[in-house]
């Protein structure tokens, strides 16, 4: 099963290449569920290389799709399910009025979320239609998490949402947080491929490349 990463039709591949992935969550998370992934999952190969159980969910149903459940419906998923959510270059195509219900649901059912979305002025917000600027207040939400804006200049819009109760770092290496260790995962990471432990040290021949 070949499940490189592929990015080849994202209509944003330089910001998710050179700036977004270095905000992976931590490795060695329980679980991650990527948000509006769709049938690409353009994320899935770099995700799934961090957590013990890696899920996503789009409105559509598709080859990649876990869950089909419209977020602004609610979903089926309980209080804090999920240890983190990614949600990428997916706020920006809800409707605006429809953009804190969509917030209010995800931090409802997630620990910890990283979002990125292009702003206005970024070269690619003009060149797809279907977005939006985004107009959440999302420093409203600081009752419930510990708010990190990593917004750049050129409109790079990234902000890291993570729970209370432990450390975090947001370093040029990426997100650090205290109770996370790769050791946590039934696989380790050799040269770009997830390669699962097993007791007696022998490799099995199933791995997943990104």
């Amino acid at each position: 099963m070949d499940l490189k990463m592929d990015v080849s039709n994202h209509k944003n591949v330089e910001n998710v290449i050179r700036y977004f992935l270095i905000y992976l969550p931590p490795r060695g998370a329980e679980s991650i569920l990527d948000v509006g992934g769709g049938c690409t999952a353009p994320y899935k190969g770099v995700l799934q290389t961090r957590c013990a159980e890696y899920k996503n969910i789009d409105i559509r149903p598709g080859i990649n799709v876990d869950y089909v459940q419209n977020i602004l419906e609610g979903t089926s998923f309980k209080d804090k399910q999920w240890d983190w959510v990614w949600c990428s270059e997916t706020l920006e195509h809800i409707p605006q009025e429809h953009m804190k219900t969509f917030v209010d649901e995800i931090c409802r059912i997630a620990k910890n979320i990283v979002w990125t979305f292009p702003l206005p002025h970024n070269p690619s917000f003009p060149a797809d239609p279907g977005h939006s600027e985004v107009i959440v207040d999302m420093n409203s939400y600081s009752n419930d998490f510990q708010i990190f804006d990593k917004t750049t200049k050129t409109g790079r819009g990234l902000w890291v949402f993570a729970r209370k109760d432990r450390k975090v770092e947001i370093t040029k290496s990426g997100i650090i947080q205290e109770g996370y260790s790769p050791e946590n995962l039934p696989f380790k990471v050799i040269k770009n491929k997830m390669v699962k432990r097993v007791e007696n040290n022998e490799n099995i021949d199933k791995f997943f490349e990104f």
